[in-house]
């Protein structure tokens, strides 16, 4: 079987998406029916594998040129993996000829923004889907309008390295992992430092890491809420330089309100599985997150290391995290076990087995 897969980026890029899609790659690459994967990518990809050949382009034009140079080449596919919303207009021929295309979905873009009349059209004329998420799968359902399709969950996974003995340290320090953009302020970063400012005393410090053109204002911020001593911005560091920022870490505190409004409701940014709260649990640390969903409620109750607040009460906020702060570092194996990356394969090499099949 031979695949293409249109994506933003892969191996070495950064950002969940871009992590997610490196990991669908080194599932497929290790599947035996597959055979081939042409990767198309916008960003260079840090991944060699004899079965793939990877054609990146470097910025959007070169991007749209890649894929309509290359198209006969993406017809011969048996499927045809289309991993974000964006990128659905450059596959217009394989679209209009009924190839198997198979569309990721994630979240924000579904959620957030809602594409033309031409995206709609294509849309509904694929038959394949894949969703991160059981929510952003009934929004995308309800959006496009989409009837007797193939409908898959496959949630995020973290690939796990040697379980450590946990570190204990004095100062219960927390972080934040997260890209600082003026277009996702709802990370969590301006509730935590509001929460940290109602603190007559620090004794710990909050650790931001992550880079982008809203960190000047949060700086600033900090500063203006006079807790600038205790707060150091990392900026985008090493994967390294990350592992001991969450070594020695008690909480990852990321409870973001989300900016956007929807029908006159105001919606947080609420997802349980992201990278950032898995990669915290392999560390040992407690969660502090937006209270979710309805449906994703239970995670609270199922994983020991997840704990929810009004992202708009600052008290609440702030006592949750002193509370958590108390509680001894441990690994959340439940958790860690349900998002593994051996679960992602084997739901992965299931979907594309009934995809294959149909």
């Amino acid at each position: 079987m031979k695949i293409s897969f249109i994506t933003h980026g892969g191996h070495g890029g950064h950002g969940g998406i871009d992590k997610y899609s490196a990991y669908v790659i080194d599932v497929l690459a290790k599947n035996k029916l597959v055979k081939s994967i042409d990767i198309f990518s916008k960003k260079i990809i840090k991944f060699n594998n004899k079965k793939t050949n990877k054609f990146c382009s470097g910025n959007n034009i070169g991007f749209i040129l890649l894929i309509f140079t290359n198209i006969i080449n993406i017809l011969k596919s048996n499927v045809i993996i289309v991993s974000h919303i964006n990128h659905v207009p450059l596959l217009l021929i394989p679209i209009l000829l009924n190839k198997k295309i198979v569309l990721f979905s994630y979240g924000l873009e579904v959620r957030f923004v809602t594409k033309n009349f031409f995206y709609k059209l294509l849309i509904k004329r694929i038959n394949f889907f894949i969703c991160m998420r059981g929510h952003t799968l009934k929004i995308l359902k309800k959006k496009y309008n989409l009837k007797y399709k193939n409908f898959y969950l496959l949630p995020n996974c973290i690939k796990l390295r040697k379980l450590r003995k946990l570190k204990t340290y004095k100062h219960k320090n927390i972080i934040t992992i997260a890209r600082l953009m003026s277009t996702e302020k709802f990370k969590g970063v301006d509730e935590t430092l509001e929460a940290l400012s109602l603190l007559k005393k620090i004794n710990f410090l909050y650790f931001v890491v992550g880079d982008g053109d809203d960190k000047q204002r949060l700086i600033k911020k900090a500063k203006k809420l006079n807790i600038i001593k205790n707060v150091k911005f990392f900026g985008q560091v090493s994967n390294n330089k990350r592992d001991k920022l969450l070594q020695s870490s008690s909480l990852i505190s990321m409870p973001g309100s989300e900016k956007y409004f929807d029908n006159h409701h105001l919606h947080h940014d609420t997802y349980p599985a992201r990278f950032a709260f898995l990669e915290a649990a392999e560390f040992g640390l407690k969660i502090l997150g937006s209270t979710p969903f309805p449906s994703e409620k239970y995670f609270e109750k199922k994983y020991k290391s997840f704990n929810f607040v009004n992202p708009d009460n600052k008290e609440q906020i702030l006592n949750k995290i002193l509370k958590l702060q108390k509680q001894t570092k441990q690994y959340d194996k439940k958790l860690l076990k349900d998002f593994s990356f051996d679960n992602f394969s084997k739901k992965l090499n299931n979907i594309f087995l009934e995809i294959i099949e149909k």
